[in-house]
This record gives C-alpha cells, sequence and structure tokens, in this order.
C-alpha cells in the first residue's frame, strides 16, 4: 500500500504505522477499544479475519476496486481509523494521512475517492473552506449522528456523502444512509438483515459471524435490509463522537457539592450532535451554575445549559424518572 503525508504531526504519523505493523504481523486478532455505545467502554479482541470482511462488505457497495486514492483523517486508535487503513491496503488505494483535526483538508490539493470524517469534521470543513470538500467523491460520516442541519448544508457539496451506523462490535458500519434525502432509511450492507424486538434494533451478519446482536438502539424497521433511526434505548451522550456516560459524571459531580437533586442529560446541537445539560431542582439551581463556571470540564463533557423544575419526577422506584424530566424542559 502506498501512502503520502499530508501532516507532519509525529504522534499521528507514529499511531498508523503502528497499527500498519500490527495489521501486518502473525497474530490473529487485533485488541480494540470500544465505543461506549451499549456500555462502559471495554477491550475487544477482533479477528483480523473479520476486519478483512467488514472490509469487501464496503469494498463492494462502494466499488473501491475501481477506485485509486483514500483519505485518514480519524484516529487509527479508534475503529473508524483502523478501517479506513484495512480498506486501503486490501484495495491498494494510495493513502493519504492528513491531521487529525477539525479541518484535516484545508491543505489538500488533490482528488480523493474514498474519505471517513466525524460530523464536527464536516461542519468546520463547510464553515471554513468549503470548496475543498468538492475534491473528495465518497464521504462517509460516522462517530456521532449527523444533524439535519448537517444533511442539508452538505446538499451544496459535490462529494457523495453518507451517514454510517455501525459499533466496534460490527467492526464499523453495517449500514449506510446516503445524505441527499432526508427521508432516505438507512441500508443494510454486505449479507446484513435486521428484525427488531420491541423497537429495538437486532443485527445478523453472516459475514461478520455475528448472530442476533441486541443493540440499545429504538429504529422503525422498513424490512431486514432498512430502517429509520430513531434513537437510544439507554442515556448515553453522543457528543462530537465522544460517549458520555451520564451516571459517572454525575456520580463526579455529587462527590464535589454533595447534592444529588439533579441529572445530567443531553440536547440536540447542531455542530456536535448533541451536548452535555444539567436538569436540576430550583433550590440548588445557583451551587450548581458555580459549579459547573469553576470546575475544571473538558471541552464535552462541561454542561453547556442548565435547566430547572421545582421537583425531579421520580419513577414507582423511586428513582428519577430521567425521561420525564427531559420531556419537561427540552423541546428539541
Amino acid at each position: 500500500m502506498k501512502f503520502n503525508l499530508l501532516t507532519n504531526n509525529k504522534d499521528t504519523i507514529s499511531d498508523f504505522k503502528r497499527f500498519l505493523a500490527n495489521w501486518n504481523n502473525e497474530s490473529n486478532t487485533i485488541i480494540q477499544k470500544s465505543s461506549g455505545s451499549t456500555g462502559p467502554p471495554k477491550l475487544i479482541e477482533i479477528p483480523k479475519w473479520r476486519m478483512k470482511a467488514s472490509a469487501e462488505m464496503t469494498g463492494d457497495f462502494f466499488e473501491l476496486d475501481k477506485m485509486n486514492t483514500s483519505l485518514l483523517c480519524i484516529s487509527p486508535k479508534y475503529i473508524g481509523g483502523k478501517m479506513m487503513i484495512v480498506r486501503s491496503a486490501l484495495y491498494n488505494l494510495e493513502l493519504t494521512i492528513a491531521d487529525v483535526s477539525s479541518n484535516p483538508i484545508k491543505g489538500l490539493t488533490k482528488k480523493i475517492d474514498f474519505a471517513a470524517m466525524v460530523p464536527l469534521q464536516v461542519d468546520t470543513i463547510l464553515d471554513q473552506t468549503p470548496e475543498k470538500l468538492d475534491l473528495i467523491k465518497y464521504l462517509i460520516i460516522g462517530g456521532a449522528p449527523v444533524s439535519s442541519n448537517l444533511e442539508k448544508r452538505l446538499q451544496s457539496s459535490k462529494c457523495m456523502a453518507f451517514s454510517t451506523y455501525g459499533m466496534t462490535e460490527t467492526v464499523s458500519h453495517i449500514a449506510l444512509k446516503i445524505l441527499d434525502n432526508q427521508n432516505a432509511p438507512f441500508k443494510a450492507i454486505g449479507k446484513t438483515t435486521f428484525k427488531e424486538i420491541k423497537g429495538e434494533l437486532i443485527i445478523n451478519s453472516v459475514q461478520l459471524g455475528i448472530d442476533n446482536l441486541h443493540t440499545n438502539d429504538i429504529i422503525e424497521l422498513i424490512d431486514e435490509r432498512h430502517f429509520h433511526w430513531k434513537g437510544r434505548k439507554d442515556f448515553v451522550i453522543n457528543t462530537g463522537g465522544i460517549k458520555i456516560h451520564p451516571e459517572k459524571l454525575e456520580e463526579k459531580i455529587k462527590n464535589e457539592i454533595l447534592e444529588d437533586n439533579f441529572i445530567v442529560s443531553s440536547t440536540s446541537d447542531v455542530t456536535y450532535g448533541e451536548k452535555v445539560i444539567i436538569i436540576c431542582e430550583e433550590r440548588i439551581f445557583n451551587k450548581i451554575q458555580q459549579f459547573v463556571n469553576n470546575w475544571c470540564f473538558d471541552r464535552y463533557t462541561k454542561p453547556k445549559e442548565i435547566f430547572t423544575l421545582e421537583k425531579l419526577p421520580l419513577t414507582t422506584n423511586g428513582k428519577i424518572d430521567r425521561l420525564t424530566a427531559r420531556g419537561k424542559v427540552i423541546h428539541d
């Protein structure tokens, strides 16, 4: 596989070379940390044959055997970055390695046949250098939901963009949604099939050795090959591709302010897909606000808004009713 550099970042180049060496060594597996979509992140041992099968499924869909160039601008530490390298190696694509940044293609001058990005990168490119996106023929966007606003903005671009559905457990995406029609469903790739139980997506893939993988995603099933994604059963917050578990963040905050009459939740955000918010009882608003203003959150976990209720609603077993509380203050 040929590759060239659009970055001087030593860590990015090192991560690429390290994975490529692991891919070519004698081991039959790759160790990958899960994204946290289906629970707390964990280490998963992925057979290389499964990664190759996934690459072939994507290759058949996009006819990568007829293409020449690809772009790596997401970290090889994640399954999405690893799979871009595997696809490029399998189909002998010339891989351009760019910065893992919000605008990785600002220095791009040549056309690229196939690329993968997260929504935040695409939004930034459209803000700063929209003409660069026209250099890309096919673009897959994953790691976080694609907002309706981003989907609309992409209509002015010449590149053909797709939203992906998948997780570490499915070795990257197993369904794609073309972003030239807001009503388009996700369509299975390869021989993947879907079913649902109580509205929750179940995945089967002979090629990947997946048998009745029960997800936390709520879907509207059209047929065994198509579905509309509606949301998540659990409360994981996906902000800019970073998965945040509200209960874990709440625990950290409670240890500092010694209060429990609040929850961490989310609301939709044009740039990040979702943003972190806090819903608290009115009597502790000032305490929560002071804490949020003074504590050292990172850019993703820092709550962007605080909403108040006189009393947080409770379930029949005395726990805070998260869905009802969110519904009382949020109008997406």
